[in-house]
C-alpha cells in the first residue's frame, strides 16, 4: 500500500510538469488570436441575422 502511494507520486509529478509545460507552450491559442476569431464570428453572426431579417421582411411583403 505504501509502495502504491510512492509509485503514484512518482508518476503524478512528471505528468503534472508535462501538462503545465504544454499549457504554457505554443500549442494553445493566445488571447489576441481568440479575440480576432471572436470578432470574425461576431461579424458573420450579424450578417446572418441581417439576412434573416431581410428574408422575413420580403416574406411579409409577398404574403400580403
Amino acid at each position: 500500500m505504501i509502495s502504491a502511494f510512492f509509485t503514484g507520486v512518482l508518476v503524478a509529478i512528471p505528468t503534472s510538469l508535462v501538462a503545465m509545460k504544454l499549457l504554457n507552450s505554443s500549442l494553445f491559442i493566445d488571447n489576441s488570436e481568440l479575440r480576432n476569431i471572436n470578432e470574425k464570428i461576431s461579424i458573420v453572426i450579424h450578417q446572418i441575422d441581417e439576412y434573416r431579417e431581410e428574408r422575413f421582411a420580403e416574406k411579409e411583403v409577398t404574403d400580403k
